[in-house]
């Protein structure tokens, strides 16, 4: 889940895609690759986290690591390695392989048989988190609201995408587009997210994301966005399509 802009919806969304992936059964592992740690938090981790993080994770480059990281959430089928504050740092670290830590540490069986879906959530920058994200992912799904500095944000995260393409994961697909925090009222918005549907075409996904009060008070409560009250049908619609697009792409 990728932007570089900050507030672009990508921990929304990767709680509602874990959310919609709950509601179906589907044994979920989260990824939590951004220092705020909001996707961690909601999933019922509470700091200072025992035991092993993301951090640890990329600090070191052990083969199949992940598996010892890994925390139970209080979300049913789902689990995560948390964030901490100490990946902030590790923008910065030099060293050759280091974009490539985290698809050796997720290089493990015991992984692959136990979650169907890995969702990576992802700090607002392209630095070495987000490329650690991408070489190790199947596909991309980009994260972004309806306004004019967020639509440039999706332009660069794209040409990025298409770097890692080129020079680490050929195999990395665009699973798409999703437009999310989108009032119910608002012109701008409305132009806005025209203007990347003409600029990106199909790769935009159909339905949005519309944004509700009830979307932040799940993540407060730390609850799955399918199990608040049934107002929010349409936000939980749209984070099942976004679900079945990504499940789609990556299916053998």
């Amino acid at each position: 889940m990728v932007n570089q802009k900050g507030g672009s919806g990508k921990s929304t969304t990767v709680l509602g895609l874990a959310s919609a992936a709950s509601a179906r059964g589907l044994e979920t592992l989260v990824i939590d690759l951004d220092p705020q740690c909001n996707a961690s938090e909601a999933l019922g981790i509470d700091y200072p986290v025992e035991g092993y993080t993301a951090a640890d994770l990329l600090a070191s480059d052990f083969s199949g690591a992940a598996v010892d990281a890994v925390h139970p959430s209080k979300w049913d089928h789902v689990s995560i390695i948390p964030a901490d504050l100490d990946l902030a740092d590790l923008d910065a670290v030099a060293g050759l392989g280091v974009e490539q830590r985290l698809r050796a540490a997720l290089d493990d069986e015991e992984i692959r048989r136990r979650y169907p879906l890995i969702l990576i959530d992802c700090p607002p920058s392209v630095g070495k988190l987000v490329s650690n994200a991408l070489i190790a992912a199947d596909s991309a799904l980009v994260a972004t609201e309806p306004s004019f500095m967020a639509s440039r944000g999706v332009s660069k995260i794209l040409q990025a995408i298409e770097t890692i393409q080129r020079y680490y994961n050929p195999s990395l697909i665009v699973a798409g587009v999703l437009i999310g925090r989108v009032p119910a009222q608002g012109r701008e918005a409305l132009h806005r997210a025209a203007e990347i549907r003409e600029a990106l075409g199909d790769q935009v996904l159909p339905l949005v994301v519309p944004q509700r009060a009830a979307v932040a008070e799940a993540a407060g409560d730390r609850r799955p966005i399918h199990q608040v009250r049934p107002a929010v049908v349409e936000v939980t619609a749209a984070f099942d399509a976004a679900l079945d697009r990504v499940l789609g792409e990556v299916a053998p």
